[in-house]
């Protein structure tokens, strides 16, 4: 089993036109690129075959029998590349070892045949064409190793497209043309977690993150959740800011994912026309996924290979997802600026962020957007009109936030807004608080969606002789913001600068609290409702002060309660989550806070793919 071949050194031919492999082992399937990344000739064949590579540390002596660091290298290997989700044992049919040893011992060949390895090749680490090479599964031809990127079926149908690194262009992706299992929805490829070491120049090595369709991602079409503006346009040439930047810092984008038509609203089956409604993974299988970073959150719950996923944010659309599916979910600092580089209309209000499963993966992300402040409360408002309408889900936020305040040595206040509203308000205000900034948010969102997409509609007739089909939200939304008068609008305008004067002067006016909130969602996804003009879009909830005000917001999933099933016919979980509301620039001391309360008080830091979060 010791290979006496020479490697043979070839270039790549990237002239040869784009191919995808499609390769099924077991129950397992994987997607070969069309071009080896490292062109090292192992064997004369043009068959793909499977081969693990295991690259040493240091050299071992083949003499020192009785320590075989070695065999206690490859052992250790083993089992580290069994936890990764790509790799298989089928993979050690053949084994590339990068060392400087030209034969191996006796023990070790022995350890190797046990796995079912048939034949070791041993190439030194100077080789030039494995200078760069990484550990983890591969498949080898007479062309060269081609990594092996694992193929899963996207059953909850939360990505509108899967992508996959270009090998012609640094930073580029291209569509993922491949399927597997006969699936009729997308197939995502993830790579092996293998191949990657984080470092100080690439923290977020091995990241698998997925971008909502309102983001640009270079190499492949924006959609906007509506195939108009798709088939306007053409493929991205160039990323997002917040896209590029997490790819440069080593995350892997594997798909962009389903977004409500422009980031507006479609809360139920019958709103989308364009694209078929994300499931939620949770409780009975067909819970509301709602929001407009639905297909994001949707992914996130039910897909362990998927570890970030980047959102955007207006009222609440990365929060109320992430409530829903009982994740994490961050709207961070904003100072109600648009934001050129993603499609996201009404920019005093929409932004970017991000969602995940784990408070560290949280943090970790977090930290690569935001300068560090240190967020220490002495003060926990927890606003009486925001309590829970169920027992249960206020039991379990109660306990948490007595808990978290007695961990950060806090006074615990429940707040009335409306009590504070009613004694501090100025004299011309004679409503109430909630009666006071009732159509703010609405109307903005109504004008600037129209103004935002006037110009999308007019290249749309100017190309195809036509006005754009948008769904009927889009439709009423469009039709509001036509006919808005400007005083309208400017009335919106000085309500948010009113609550925002408010908010800072009577909660935020000495940066020594956080605000606490108790959410819950509990909808299903095939609910009638009344046709946009008669449902009353008019309101304020406990998300628009984040939106309003341009602080940080994170949703941290807390529990779980019990509902009866009109599906299952039987008792299912739904996730229960917070609203923490911190002073502005806390982003990374707000992520960091919920992170370290929950390590230190042995609670989990991460919640479960699938029907229940914990």
């Amino acid at each position: 089993m010791c290979s006496d071949r020479s490697p043979v050194n070839e270039a790549i031919d990237t002239s040869l036109p784009q191919t995808t492999t499609v390769i099924q082992i077991s129950s397992q399937a994987f997607a070969v690129q069309g071009h080896p990344d490292h062109a090292i000739k192992l064997t004369e064949s043009p068959d793909l075959d499977c081969l693990t590579c295991f690259i040493p540390a240091t050299s071992f002596s083949v003499k020192d029998e009785k320590r075989a660091p070695l065999k206690d290298y490859l052992e250790n290997e083993y089992n580290t590349y069994l936890q990764d989700d790509v790799f298989s044992p089928e993979f050690l049919k053949y084994v590339l070892l990068v060392s400087d040893e030209v034969c191996i011992s006796e023990s070790v060949r022995d350890l190797l045949a046990s796995w079912g390895c048939l034949f070791v090749f041993t190439v030194p680490p100077s080789h030039p064409q494995v200078q760069q090479i990484s550990r983890g599964p591969y498949f080898f031809s007479s062309r060269g190793l081609f990594p092996a990127w694992g193929i899963y079926p996207d059953s909850k149908e939360a990505f509108v497209l899967s992508t996959i690194p270009s090998q012609k262009k640094s930073y580029t992706y291209e569509n993922l043309n491949a399927a597997a299992f006969g699936s009729s929805s997308v197939c995502v490829a993830v790579p092996s977690r293998l191949k990657f070491s984080r470092s100080e120049e690439f923290p977020l090595a091995g990241m698998r993150i997925a971008v909502k369709d309102l983001f640009h991602l270079k190499g492949v079409h924006t959609g906007c959740g509506n195939r108009a503006y798709r088939t306007l346009h053409e493929a991205a040439e160039t990323s997002s800011v917040d896209v590029e930047r997490a790819v440069r810092l080593g995350a892997t984008v594997v798909g962009k994912t389903k977004t409500v038509e422009f980031g507006g609203s479609q809360e139920v089956i019958g709103d989308w026309s364009d694209y078929f409604y994300p499931f939620n993974a949770r409780g009975d299988g067909y819970l509301a996924s709602t929001g407009s970073s639905t297909g994001s959150a949707s992914a996130l719950a039910a897909y362990p290979w998927l570890d970030i996923a980047l959102g955007t944010d207006a009222g609440g659309s990365i929060r109320d997802p992430a409530v829903a599916h009982g994740i994490y979910g961050l709207r961070p600092t904003h100072h109600g600026q648009a934001i050129s580089d993603v499609v996201i209309p009404c920019g005093i209000f929409h932004t970017t962020g991000f969602l995940g499963r784990d408070s560290e993966d949280m943090l970790l992300f977090g930290q690569q957007w935001f300068e560090y402040q240190r967020l220490s409360p002495s003060r926990i408002l927890f606003p009486k009109e925001y309590f829970a309408d169920h027992e249960g889900v206020q039991k379990l936020a109660v306990e948490w936030v007595t808990s978290l305040a007695s961990w950060l040595g806090a006074r615990k206040d429940d707040v009335s807004i409306e009590d504070v509203w009613d004694a501090t308000k100025p004299p011309s205000e004679p409503e109430t608080f909630f009666n006071t900034f009732n159509k703010a948010f609405i109307d903005l969102i109504c004008t600037e969606f129209w103004t935002y997409l006037g110009e999308f509609r007019r290249e749309y007739r100017r190309k195809f002789g036509s006005a754009p089909y948008v769904c009927k939200v889009t439709e009423w939304l469009w039709k509001q913001g036509k006919t808005m008068p400007d005083f309208q609008r400017q009335d919106a305008l000085d309500k948010v600068r009113l609550h925002n004067e408010w908010f800072f002067e009577h909660f935020f006016n000495d940066q020594q609290a956080i605000i606490v909130i108790p959410r819950y969602k509990l909808d299903y996804r095939d609910e009638y409702l009344p046709p946009p003009e008669s449902r009353g879009f008019d309101g304020f909830d406990s998300n628009l002060h984040a939106s309003f005000a341009g602080v940080p917001n994170i949703i941290v999933p807390i529990g779980q309660c019990s509902f009866h099933s009109k599906i299952t016919e039987r008792d299912e979980l739904f996730p229960v989550s917070l609203s923490i509301i911190a002073p502005k620039g806390q982003d990374v001391g707000l992520l960091s806070l919920v992170h370290d309360y929950l390590r230190d008080n042995g609670l989990p830091t991460s919640v479960l793919t699938g029907r229940t979060a914990f």
